[in-house]
């Protein structure tokens, strides 16, 4: 059998390096299967690999609060701080709080994970959590610094691309 593989880079997450696998032919013992073939424990390795994901939208997330909070503080329109208005105020809240969501649903999940107790529905929480927040939070970062927020020479268009691209993965 042949077993090819090719880049297909994706729109976010550059350094996750995706691609497409090719398997023409191929044939696998089944002496070779994960666990056997045991679909419980494929199940496993998807559920910690949900939660896997989630801890890249957390770290992520948390690069655009901390990148926008100095921002709206410094930059000032009509003679005082963007921070002082209050849709501005709002917004970097609202992101904050729901930041702290996705990382209380995301070490729940991870908790459970640990201790070996079920935990398919709290990664499944944490997880839709983390896709839902996590690019309300990418487009709130891309939305606080204006036209700035597309450029790239400024971090947050990277980090919404790489949030969308979490929530797809």
């Amino acid at each position: 059998g042949e077993f090819k593989t090719r880049p297909n880079p994706a729109m976010g997450i550059r350094a996750a390096a995706t691609g497409d696998v090719q398997l023409d032919g191929v044939r696998i013992p089944a002496s070779r299967l994960l666990a056997k073939g045991d679909p419980e424990v494929y199940a496993e390795a998807i559920r910690r690999s949900r939660l896997a994901w989630c801890a890249v939208a957390i770290g992520t997330a948390k690069a655009v609060l901390d990148y926008v909070i100095p921002y709206v503080n410094e930059r000032t329109a009509f003679g005082e701080p963007i921070s002082h208005r209050q849709a501005v105020a709002f917004t970097v809240s609202d992101v904050a709080i729901e930041l702290d969501g996705m990382k209380l649903t995301t070490y729940r999940a991870a908790s459970r994970a640990d201790q070996e107790k079920p935990f398919a529905k709290e990664a499944g929480i944490a997880r839709q959590l983390a896709v839902e927040k996590g690019m309300q939070i990418g487009s709130s970062g891309v939305q606080l610094l204006g036209g700035h927020g597309y450029v790239k020479e400024y971090p947050v268009e990277r980090w919404y691309r790489d949030l969308r691209a979490a929530g797809v993965m």
